[in-house]
């Protein structure tokens, strides 16, 4: 019997199971919160209007995840300068990416050891 050598994780792969939900079901709620209409953040997000409406009712997005995220106040500033981006409209008509909040939050708060490019130290 051969031994398997060992599995490859990808850490996207990981985190678009549970962190990326989490994450957009926060984005959502603040910008919601600053009068943006769920047409509006679908367009933002890039998903449908009624994941939306999942997202902002809680039935997307892991709830202990999301309330570990919340309570880490450097997640929070980094959550809020990411939607001031967004409204504001900083960068003009370049995507803005999630890949840093994911990465904050896995690395930072969960404690999660896959490496990805855009960890940051």
């Amino acid at each position: 019997m051969r031994i398997l050598p060992k599995k490859i994780i990808v850490p996207c792969e990981v985190a678009v199971k549970d962190v990326i939900p989490a994450i957009k079901a926060l984005i959502a709620t603040e910008l919601s919160a600053r009068g943006f209409s769920q047409k509006e953040i679908a367009e933002i997000l890039t998903i449908s209007i009624a994941e939306v409406n999942y997202l902002l009712k809680g039935k997307r997005g892991d709830e202990q995840l999301k309330k570990i995220l919340s309570s880490d106040a450097d997640f929070m500033d980094l959550l809020n300068s990411f939607t001031q981006k967004i409204v504001s409209n900083d960068n003009g008509a370049d995507p803005l990416s999630l890949c840093i909040l994911c990465s904050y939050a896995r690395r930072k708060i969960l404690k999660q050891e896959q490496a990805c490019p855009y960890d940051i130290s």
